[in-house]
């Protein structure tokens, strides 16, 4: 009798089904934990130095580059310890995906049913989960400095959505390319490291617009990410419609090029490794 349903391996779920993504989403969650535990449980102050860190950074570079910029310190400090959070999470992603199917060869190896996807997919979990608390932090540097909770913080939660988005679509990337060549993660700290000076993430975004570099901001998918979340929570007001269009984009193109990457390293990376 002819079916509309693919056959399966072991009679499991079919590839894309609403069964196969949740086992996914399980198996990634539960990795992720065990990462969390793992890394915060010899500590002292365990999850508290994902908070730490970049508040105990921003409050440094703030005392300094406030008066190098002439801004007020009320204003720049939430301003940066926002944006060091969501750098460092753009970075846990890159760096996470970088070592996602390495860390996981085990996993890859003894268990072929389990999605490719479920190991770059751990990797932001974890992440996320910093990222969260540091934005809880952030919230509340923002409100001892004067800020005020309005209906337009809702509009994190779509900025939210959109990094988580574009973080497990990087860590995808980041994990084939670094999988198939080894090279490639010095080639990518470089690329960051760029990234990092051409991204109003330490200095005001009105700072290269007066010195005629505004087009580093419309072509950088970053600052547009950032906006989703700074513009609602520091300055109450709900961002510009452009910056939604340019990240939808990017998010876009870059779950794209995650699907196409790992679709391509699939009856390869068992041998990369």
């Amino acid at each position: 009798m002819a079916t509309d349903v693919a056959p399966t391996q072991r009679g499991g779920p079919a590839l894309g089904s609403r069964q196969e993504h949740l086992r996914t989403l399980s198996i990634a969650w539960q990795l992720a934990r065990l990462d969390l535990v793992r890394r915060y449980t010899a500590t002292m102050l365990g999850l508290a130095w994902a908070v730490l860190s970049p508040l105990l950074m921003a409050a440094v570079i703030g005392l300094v580059f406030a008066r190098l910029f002439g801004v007020e310190l009320r204003t720049f400090l939430p301003y940066l310890f926002l944006n060091l959070t969501l750098w460092g999470f753009f970075v846990a992603c890159l760096d996470g995906g970088a070592i996602a199917f390495l860390a996981a060869e085990g996993y890859i190896k003894q268990i072929p049913r389990v999605s490719l996807f479920t190991y770059p997919l751990r990797m932001i979990f974890a992440a996320f989960v910093t990222l969260v608390l540091g934005l809880v932090a952030a919230a509340l540097v923002a409100l001892a400095f004067g800020g005020a909770v309005t209906l337009s913080w809702l509009c994190v939660v779509p900025g939210l959505l959109a990094w988580f988005l574009f973080g497990f679509a990087i860590a995808c990337v980041s994990g084939v390319f670094n999988t198939a060549v080894r090279d490639f993660q010095y080639i990518q700290t470089v690329g960051v490291q760029a990234l990092f000076y051409a991204t109003p993430v330490m200095f005001p975004a009105d700072l290269l617009v007066s010195r005629g570099l505004g087009w580093m901001l419309t072509y950088n998918p970053i600052y547009h990410l950032m906006v989703l979340v700074r513009v609602p929570m520091l300055v109450n007001q709900v961002p510009a419609t452009p910056h939604y269009i340019a990240s939808a984009a990017t998010v876009a193109v870059a779950l794209g090029a995650a699907y196409f990457a790992v679709k391509r390293a699939r009856p390869r990376l068992v041998f990369w490794l």
